[in-house]
Parts: structure tokens; sequence; C-alpha cells
């Protein structure tokens, strides 16, 4: 039945040939997880939670003409390699035809207003590494550093939006054309980047974000990108088609995940993290979505697919203290303007709304199947659990609506019910889901377990073999007592993983090797009628 509310999406064309996405791509990881963690925490080794005492060397190099404008600013007409660490002074546009290289382990550092702009036809190739990330961040120093300290990136391609003419201009006063009708355009490749300090208000309402990505084309790779402490939104998409793996928006002011224009493309994996003293002069949400400005139908609509978000508002506990009206007015997904965007296995905690449906054709897109929320966790919210700004469906039938069965979503009333280790504990932030946590065995692909041929108890681990933890997964057909433990190589215990009284179902437990020795391990389940044992494998 879950499935059939995308069956037909994928029957619908857009303009441009660009076909309408479904939750059933190919490119989607097919994991039984909801959120962005499973067993594995993929921000080890090329983030940084403290960037403001962060101690970065001097520059020894400057790029730029400290201009700000696309007719006085700096332009790259060849291809250009930078490394080690530079100064940026002004606004570089990397022009059509031309590629800006940056080395593995490069530290750009930008002075106020600075920003790189890719123009339409030309690429960055900035591929970081786990242990060398590429950092863009602020030229002030340790302890100095804060929002819109520099400007930020901007990538323009020649992928389809829905503008007039398909064709718009970058906002923030860079004004650089993006737009076209490939939705196959490459614009480069960004990976094991940070991007720190961004977000300037050029003028008001012209501000520029931390990256911004307009029509941008499904050839260009983004993964493993962290933006910190932007001024304004941390991501967002001006149409396009790119695809995008491994994002995080930290400690942002405005929104995290902005959606306009027509984008179509496709993200796995994103951490939002808030910080609740820090907060726009604008409602600050989660994600904000847009078919367009004018709310129009134009096409192709907004109709991205986000798969597996952990989303960490400013909101702790019910104990936090009142904070500033655009953080309690915040929403986990604020979706207007007859935007048709797609969510599913995702985890939102401590925001001050949960669903927030804005426009009659938004809400129309709902009730057809065509706008989805599914497989979602919406947890600890302070005020409104469901808002809505239209005629088409009141609240309680937003209620209804997002808790229809076949949705598989779950509103809570508490963060401490999803059983995350210690997401809002910003001196040692820790996003891993802890042994049985509501996100485990309930994404969109995590098949039910029949117990029709189980005569007691089952298990499955995975990944097996595996690096660092792994996840076990068992079945029970009755009420009892359970014990799950591990044993190494030489017979000795290694860790109790669960003792205790269950009910008939599915449990999830999580085995962290992290600290043991790499090798074969014995699992033994133990309940009231029988004891089995499993191997895995550490490596």
């Amino acid at each position: 039945m879950k499935r059939f509310l995308l069956s037909l999406l994928c029957l619908l064309t857009i303009s441009f040939g660009v076909s309408a996405q479904s939750i059933d791509n190919s490119f989607f990881d097919k994991v039984t997880y909801v959120g962005a963690f499973g067993a594995i925490d993929w921000t080890k080794g090329w983030t940084e939670w403290n960037p403001i005492d962060a101690n970065y060397p001097e520059a020894t190099a400057t790029k730029g003409n400290a201009q700000f404008s696309r007719s006085t600013g700096l332009h790259i007409t060849t291809d250009e390699t930078w490394s080690g660490v530079i100064k940026l002074d002004g606004w570089v546009y990397v022009d059509a035809g031309a590629t800006l290289t940056i080395q593995p382990g490069t530290i750009v550092r930008g002075t106020e207003k600075s920003g790189i702009f890719i123009e339409r036809g030309g690429k960055i190739m900035a591929v970081g590494t786990q242990s060398s990330p590429i950092v863009f961040t602020s030229n002030q120093g340790a302890g100095l550093r804060s929002q819109s300290n520099w400007a930020g990136i901007v990538i323009c391609g020649k992928a389809p939006n829905n503008l007039a003419g398909g064709e718009g201009i970058a906002e923030g006063g860079i004004d650089s054309p993006y737009g076209g009708t490939d939705p196959h355009d490459n614009s480069g490749v960004l990976k094991y980047v940070r991007i720190e300090f961004p977000g300037y208000e050029v003028a008001t309402g012209k501000e520029i974000n931390g990256l911004t990505l307009c029509s941008v084309g499904d050839a260009t790779t983004l993964e493993y990108i962290q933006v910190s402490y932007s001024g304004d939104d941390g991501f967002e998409w001006f149409g396009g088609t790119v695809n995008a793996k491994y994002i995080i928006s930290y400690k942002t002011e405005d929104d995290d995940f902005d959606t306009d224009n027509g984008f179509v493309g496709l993200v796995q994996y994103g951490l939002i993290s808030r910080d609740p003293d820090i907060v726009d002069t604008d409602t600050a949400n989660a994600f904000e979505s847009d078919n367009d400005a004018r709310g129009s139908t134009s096409e192709p609509f907004t109709q991205a697919v986000f798969s597996n978000i952990s989303a960490f508002g400013p909101i702790a506990s019910a104990s936090t203290a009142a904070l500033a009206k655009n953080h309690e007015e915040g929403a986990a997904m604020r979706i207007r303007r007859s935007s048709k965007l797609q969510i599913y296995n995702s985890l939102f905690m401590g925001w001050g709304r949960g669903v927030r449906l804005e426009s009659d054709n938004t809400l129309t897109s709902a009730k057809n199947g065509e706008m989805n929320i599914n497989n979602t966790i919406i947890a600890g919210t302070r005020n409104d659990k469901y808002k809505v700004d239209g005629t088409v469906m009141d609240v309680a039938a937003l209620e209804a609506w997002y808790l229809t069965t076949e949705k598989e979503n779950m509103m809570l009333a508490t963060n401490e019910e999803v059983k995350i280790a210690d997401a809002f504990n910003y001196d040692a932030l820790n996003f891993m889901p802890l042994a049985g946590s509501k996100v485990l065995n309930a994404s969109y692909w995590a098949e039910p377990v029949s117990t029709e041929t189980i005569k007691s108890t089952s298990q499955k681990v995975y990944p097996n073999p595996f690096s660092g933890t792994t996840i076990i997964d068992i079945v029970t057909t009755e009420d009892t007592q359970l014990s799950v433990n591990v044993y190494n190589s030489m017979g000795s215990k290694v860790a109790l993983l669960y003792n205790g009284k269950v009910n008939a179902g599915k449990h999830s437990v999580i085995f962290d090797a992290t600290s043991l020795p790499k090798g074969i391990y014995m699992g033994v389940i133990a309940t009231e009628k029988e004891t089995r044992s499993f191997k895995m494998v550490s490596r």
C-alpha cells in the first residue's frame, strides 16, 4: 500500500523532459532506518563542530581583486588550480569553459562579502578526502568568527527551472544567469568540503546562502558537504536536477534546506543541527519549499525527493526555556506555494512546529499523492504539530493525512522517545540511534517480518561483515525474557547488548565494536524457550 502513492509519479513528466522523481529511484540506498544514521557515523574524520575556535594557518596567497560586482570582480577564464592557504578577497567568477581545481587540504579564507561563483558552463573540482577536507572559511582569527563573515559559494548551471523563459539571475547581486534545457549538465564536484561562516546580505532581500545551487545538473557530484554558521540558508536550490548525499547544515540562521523554482533532484543522508541562540530575523525552518515565489503552477514543479534526513531543532526538551519567536514558529517542514516536495524516511526532533502546509495547490497535491511525507518521525514539537494555510484541508484533515496508516509516520510527544544518543549536547554531539530507537526498522524499505514460519526467535545482522558498529534485528513470536550477549573468538564475553522482558515483535540492538579488535565475534540470543548463536565479522 505505501508504494501506491508513488505509482502516479512514475507516470508523470514535466517540461524539458525532466521526469517526476520517485523514492524508488536507484539513486537511493535501500536502508531500513529512518534518519541519517544507522550503524555508521559518516560525519567522522572530516567535519568540524567548533569552527569558531579552529586554528587555521595564515594565508600565503591571495585570490580576488577586492571588487564586488560581476563587471569588476576577478574572472577565471582558463583552468586554474588552488592549493595551500588562500585569502579570498572579492568576488571571483569561474567563467564558461574554465575549471577551478582545488586540491585536498586547501583552506580558503574569505574576507567580508567575498565569494566564489561558478558561471553557467564553468566548473569547480573541489575534491577533498576524509582526512584532508577542503575548507572554505572566514578570514577572521580564532574566536572572532561568526555568521556572514564572507559570502559563500554559488554554482550556476544549464539544467531546467520553472522561471519565465527558463532563465534566472542569481540573487544577492551576483548577476550570473542560470538555467537551460540540459538536465545532465555538469558543474563539477564538491566532495569532503566544509563551508564555514558564509551567508551575506548584500542588500535588503538580496542574500547569498552557504551553498546556492542554481539550475545545477545531475552530472554534478555533491557529497560530504558541511555548511556551518551560515547567515542565511544553509543550502538553497533554484531549479535544477542535481543530486546529493551526506550534507550537513549546522547552526544556520535561516532555513536549512530551501527548495525553489522546480528543483527535482534527489538527496539522501542529510543532517540538520540548530543552535537555540542563533536565528535569523525570518522564521527559521528545517525545510522551506516553494514552487516559485508567486506560488504558480509553472512546470517543472518543485518535486525533489529527500530521504534519510535527521533534523535536530533548537528545542532539546520540554524544559527548554522559551526561545526567540522565529525559533518558536520555525517548522520541521514548511511546504508552500504549490510545491510538491517529497520527504521520506526522515527524523525531526525539537522544532517549534511540525508539518506546515500552505496554499491550496500544495494541499491538493498532498491529497492526490503528489506531495508526500512518508516513513517520517516528528518528536518534541513545542507548538503546532500541524498547521494549515489554505481551504482544501483543515488541521484535523492534515493530521489524518500525516497519520494515514499507509504513510507509516509517527508523531511523538517528546524527543526522548526516539532514543538518539546526544543530539543536543553541542560539547559532545552524538547523532547515533540507541538500542531500541524508533528510527530502526522503520524506513520505506524495511519489509515487515512474517512470523508464520518462525517457531520462536530469529535474527538478522546488518551490515555483516561490518566496520565499527552493526545492527542486530531480533523477532520474537511471544512475550519473553530476552538476553543478547557477544563473545570473542576465545569465548570471553565482550558485550551485554540487552537483558530484560520484551513483547512479541521486532527488536533491534546495536553492537559497537569500535574499541574492540577486528575479527570474528559470536552473538548469543537467549529467550525463555531457546538459545541461538550467530557469527559477526568486524573488519
